[in-house]
């Protein structure tokens, strides 16, 4: 019995084809043509997503194939190369809202990119000429009236293609333009709705006289924002670009240096750098000075920025002589178009271009005293060729003055080299911030405080 067991194991692990029964079946699995899959093998065979429709054509014949699986390839293919010819496109209808990429619309917000012409309005500054939207995005009041008060216009024109047209918004009695003192009226009788400003229209007694309502007048700006009619839809709002406070003063401070500025130039390396920040207290003074010297410079670069852009053009003059036998030029200079205000020894360039009968000419002049009729008197240095039967067409410019920001930096520098010599050690330690004893000055005091000719000092002014 053991050797038939012994037998049967070695049948099994070496079997003899001739007398045992326990063999193994052997079948030729790879080199059988019926079990041949070459698509699996090579990667030529597989479709690539960027044959076009055409391969269908030339896909093989499932009936005349050698292979079984040859129709499923086939087919495989042909649903490969199918979706490979399906062509997806671009809309394009974000291409105004994608700020300074692509095709943008001129009349699109230079904020959000909001361009529905029934939505956006332009500031109607020669200068400026930008368009805005009436959205409020992520600010307090619309991006319209953020540009505004920053840059401190005060006309718009609407779109040609608003539902009013291309129209300037000005008052209908006397023509004013400042958006923010304009308003709504309407007519008793007729459906009639006009603009009128609320100083000094609204209270002329000319027209409490006429149909108008004056009781229903209300501003054309209310909560920082123009009105209903102007406000874009809310789906304009989403799909806008999100636009923050601290952006908008970036860009308004970078327009007035470079008015073809875009969002995309804030990120520009240099654009955005922020000044050292001022510090409770200093190491020493070269810490001190390290600190305000550029604060100091960009103060003056901004004075100078906004004085030489003060210049006037078309301006009257009146021509007159001073006791002195100097050419004073006379000529009204409005305040309310002015950041700055004029003041006696102002100096200013008043230019002429010249034509037929006359060259160009300019001259410098100091201000001499402000009229009532807000008329500057202007003295002018040099009386030779002065152009007095001439009253029409000059220009006036600012002259910037470096004086008052030469001191400041000159004084720091003093302070940095000479230290506690220049101020005195307790002023010293007091500007850095240090902490040191009070001083107290110990001198009998007059009881009564006076000069020859003048009025003896009160109390309080002791």
């Amino acid at each position: 019995m053991d050797n038939q067991d012994n037998n049967l194991y070695e049948t099994a692990s070496q079997p003899d084809t001739a007398t045992d029964a326990y063999t193994f079946l052997e079948f030729n699995t790879q080199g059988e043509s019926d079990f041949d899959y070459p698509e699996f093998r090579s990667p030529v065979a597989w479709p690539t997503p960027s044959d076009s429709l055409g391969a269908t054509s030339s896909a093989v014949d499932p009936t005349s194939s050698d292979h079984p699986n040859s129709g499923t390839q086939g087919v495989v293919e042909g649903l490969v190369a199918s979706i490979g010819g399906l062509n997806f496109e671009e809309t394009g209808d974000d291409d105004g809202y994608e700020f300074g990429k692509g095709d943008f619309t001129e009349h699109a917000c230079r904020y959000c990119g909001v361009s529905n012409p029934a939505c956006v309005v332009r500031c109607n500054v020669p200068s400026c000429r930008k368009w805005f939207c009436n959205s409020r995005g992520n600010t307090s009041g619309s991006h319209i009236v953020n540009h505004l008060v920053r840059a401190k216009h005060k006309e718009v024109c609407l779109h040609k293609d608003s539902p009013l047209g291309e129209t300037i918004l000005e008052c209908y009695n006397c023509g004013c333009r400042n958006v923010f003192l304009l308003g709504f009226i309407s007519a008793k009788t007729e459906s009639v709705v006009v603009l009128l400003c609320r100083e000094p229209c609204l209270n002329v007694n000319a027209l409490k006289d006429m149909n108008w309502d004056l009781s229903q007048w209300c501003p054309l700006i209310d909560d920082r924002c123009f009105l209903q009619w102007l406000i874009p839809s809310e789906q304009e709002q989403l799909r806008a670009r999100q636009i923050s406070a601290q952006q908008i003063n970036k860009v308004e401070e970078l327009w007035k240096t470079n008015p073809d500025a875009t969002l995309e130039d804030l990120e520009k390396p240099g654009v955005d750098d922020e000044p050292q920040p001022v510090a409770l207290k200093y190491e020493d003074a070269y810490q001190y000075q390290n600190v305000f010297a550029p604060l100091i410079k960009l103060e003056a670069d901004y004075d100078k920025m906004m004085k030489e852009s003060q210049s006037k053009d078309n301006v009257t003059i009146r021509w007159d002589i001073g006791l002195n036998k100097k050419r004073v030029a006379y000529f009204v200079f409005p305040k309310e178009d002015n950041e700055l205000r004029l003041v006696p020894g102002d100096e200013l360039r008043l230019r002429y271009s010249g034509d037929a009968a006359h060259p160009a000419w300019q001259s410098v002049g100091h201000v001499i005293k402000l009229t009532a009729q807000e008329e500057v008197a202007l003295e002018l240095r040099a009386s030779q060729g002065v152009p007095v039967d001439v009253n029409h067409g000059f220009s006036v410019d600012f002259v910037w003055k470096s004086t008052s920001f030469d001191r400041m930096q000159g004084a720091m520098k003093t302070l940095q080299w000479m230290k506690p010599v220049s101020v005195g050690r307790y002023i010293y330690h007091h500007l850095l911030g240090h902490e040191v004893e009070n001083q107290t000055v110990r001198n009998a005091l007059p009881r009564r405080f006076g000069a020859p000719g003048l009025p003896e000092l009160n109390a309080s002014q002791v």
